[in-house]
């Protein structure tokens, strides 16, 4: 029976869940949705350019100097791939899995520890890490560099309490073993540092690249403080995330990511991030991101790199966070605008516009500065 005509979380979670990344870009494949892009593509533009192209998930399997990896783009641009990647099937309504989506994040799972994952078949440390090892792409040409958290999840715990923060910020490699890490100043991260730096002491990251796509989502959604979002995507999953011990600092991570880095992040220091093509396709700076040292990449052989092509209409982070809007999950303070951006174009088009008359000198409106956008 299709999904369309169920109406309870144990029908819902007869389809097949997607467990990792790999198992989901497998499902858009049998169902007709994905792209293999066989043709030798350029990490620098060429990328971004294709991407931002189309509205279908693209498997990059020739990237020009990275012989044995991959990209893959696109996974959630439309709600028949956000539907597979929540095992439902492909024509599930919209207003189907947003019920769904509520429903689930009330069940979440605990994640649970594995002696082993695919996460680690490759490790490189110490001196040895190289970020420009990684096919992270240039995605536009007014970008500053090559950023390689775009669709991802940043990993850290409370250094007072060891509770666990998951977001999704992005990162620009500024070295072969650092990136910038930006964020909201009102972001859990930015907490948790603050609370690093008054202790001295650098604060510990992992970032997990190339998940199974319910982790990225609750990753960036704005749950209150002391939530673990993959526990959230654990019910989201319908079944706990199973974690793996870092290697070089006290944090574990999906055992079944594509990719991770694991380091810190300096205390007291800042560094400038961008210019990055943003969610309202609007090149941006951050003048005060933070810098992330890398002390060790594991990996999956034969990796795929996850990433998105931002700031289009229609763009993958629009539809999530037209979903997550719909759930109250977007940090627009209270606003009643979170409660009518129902389309992922509706929001890129708002959004757009308070940018562009903040940069004129308008007055943002007050839910947009309280949102710390």
């Amino acid at each position: 029976m299709g999904l369309a005509g169920c109406h309870g979380i144990g029908c819902q979670l007869k389809h097949r869940i997607t467990v990792d990344l790999r198992d989901f870009i497998r499902s858009l494949d049998q169902a007709g949705f994905l792209v293999r892009v066989n043709d030798s593509v350029d990490w620098r533009y060429e990328i971004g350019r294709i991407s931002s192209g189309t509205n279908r998930p693209l498997l990059f399997q020739n990237i020009k100097g990275y012989p044995n990896h991959q990209v893959f783009t696109g996974g959630l641009l439309r709600i028949p791939f956000v539907a597979l990647a929540l095992g439902m099937a492909q024509d599930t309504p919209r207003a189907v899995v947003i019920r769904t989506l509520r429903e689930r994040m009330q069940q979440p799972r605990t994640p649970v520890m594995v002696a082993s994952g695919p996460a680690a078949e490759r490790i490189t440390v110490g001196r040895e890490v190289d970020l420009h090892s990684l096919p992270a792409p240039w995605w536009n040409e007014t970008d500053g560099g090559r950023y390689i958290g775009t669709w991802h999840a940043n990993l850290t715990k409370d250094p007072e309490t060891g509770e666990r923060n998951a977001g999704v910020y992005r990162m620009q490699v500024i070295g072969a073993n650092q990136t910038t890490v930006s964020v909201s100043p009102r972001s859990h991260l930015a907490l948790q540092m603050q609370k690093a730096e008054q202790a001295q002491r650098p604060l510990e990251m992992a970032v997990a690249i190339g998940v199974a796509e319910p982790i990225v989502m609750a990753a960036g959604a704005a749950f209150p403080y002391g939530i673990d979002e993959l526990a959230v995507a654990g019910g989201l999953m319908g079944q706990a995330v199973e974690m793996v011990n870092c290697r070089t600092i006290a944090l574990d991570v999906p055992a079944n990511s594509e990719i991770v880095l694991e380091g810190v992040i300096r205390p007291g220091v800042r560094v400038r991030d961008g210019p990055y093509v943003d969610y309202a396709g609007i090149p941006s700076v951050n003048p005060k991101a933070y810098l992330f040292e890398v002390s060790a990449i594991t990996q999956r052989d034969k990796p795929i790199f996850r990433g998105a092509a931002v700031g289009r209409p229609g763009a993958e982070d629009h539809q999530v966070y037209a979903l997550l809007a719909d759930l109250g999950l977007v940090d627009f303070h209270g606003s009643r605008v979170r409660q009518t951006m129902q389309t992922a174009l509706l929001r890129w088009r708002l959004y757009r516009l308070f940018q562009w008359t903040g940069r004129l000198g308008f007055l943002k409106p007050r839910w947009l500065r309280a949102s710390g956008r």
